[in-house]
């Protein structure tokens, strides 16, 4: 394997995630340069990238400089849900990147994105990791047999709940506007109800926040493929909740949702997540990826979907 930008191979690396994603049983849409780049600009601007390309396949690591020497991560060194190692040939590629890494200096390497029952977990066994360092979830919404489908599977009271939202709403007014745009002018509408959300109040929203600079830059990337999706719900004109995701294939990734939090009695929030869903459904998604697990979606999910961060630690 031979080294490379990410940039040098982007097309391809994204072609080879798609091709492999449900053989290697990795991420489809965490996988991708659309999600890692803009996460490793984000959370990890000053670690080193090292990616590697060849016959077998891409590479794609960053060098995080730790008082116990230099770690190595994929480019979502956050949560885990990438895998660094992209490949319909596990096996051979791992043993190009043996080669590869006897040129860099580095204490451990974190192998995340595992499904611990692939061929990709077989062939990591080569670099002969020692434990399993951590565990990604994913909240997986089944869309296969449509909105109503999917309605019909939760608990009496859930529903009843959505019931509500969506009379309450509707009641009080509330559109929705389907917009799939990822111009500045929506960027700046999503970032105005950001600002008005409890999510903002506590710091963890998209305003002022490397959360807010992954999201827009991985929603621009997104919208560059007409694959963003945007959801924007408005009282009066006056927008006061969006739902924002991108749909690679019949699988959508939620990046983000909020809502003004002076209208919390209307229940906006579980009203915008019903229009998506019932949007979703009639564009052919199947799979709903809520992302990491929060008491709030097991009345949402369906199942669980899990990988595993392999630590593997340099023995030469």
């Amino acid at each position: 394997m031979e080294p490379c930008s990410l940039a040098d191979v982007q097309c391809d690396f994204d072609d080879l995630v798609a091709g492999v994603a449900s053989t290697q049983n990795i991420d489809p849409i965490c996988s991708r340069s659309d999600w890692i780049a803009p996460a490793a600009e984000a959370f990890a601007a000053r670690a080193k990238q090292h990616v590697f390309s060849g016959p077998t396949g891409h590479v794609a690591l960053l060098e995080h400089n730790t008082p116990s020497g230099p770690v190595l991560s994929s480019f979502d060194s956050i949560w885990g849900f990438a895998s660094p190692i992209i490949s319909a040939d596990p096996g051979a590629c791992i043993s190009g990147l043996r080669h590869a890494l006897t040129a860099i200096e580095w204490r451990a390497l974190l192998v995340s994105g595992v499904a611990l029952d692939s061929n990709l977990f077989d062939a990591v066994q080569l670099l002969e990791p020692i434990a399993v360092h951590s565990k990604a979830d994913r909240c997986i919404v089944d869309l296969s047999h449509g909105f109503d489908g999917w309605l019909l599977r939760r608990s009496p009271r859930f529903r009843r709940s959505v019931r509500t939202a969506l009379k309450q709403t509707a009641a009080a007014g509330m559109t929705v506007s389907i917009i799939d745009d990822g111009s500045a002018e929506v960027v700046d509408r999503i970032l105005k109800i950001e600002a008005t959300s409890w999510k903002t109040q506590a710091g963890s929203g998209l305003v002022d926040t490397e959360l807010g600079a992954f999201t827009q830059a991985m929603a621009a990337r997104f919208a560059q493929r007409s694959a963003l999706r945007v959801l924007i719900a408005q009282l009066d004109g006056v927008d006061v909740g969006y739902v924002i995701g991108g749909v690679v294939g019949n699988r959508y990734r939620g990046f983000q949702h909020s809502f003004d939090r002076a209208y919390e009695r209307l229940s906006i929030g579980k009203a915008l997540q019903a229009h998506n869903l019932r949007h979703l459904a009639g564009q052919g998604v199947d799979t709903y990826d809520m992302g990491m697990l929060m008491g709030y979606k097991n009345s949402y999910l369906d199942r669980i979907e899990s990988t595993a961060t392999l630590l593997v630690v340099n023995g030469s």
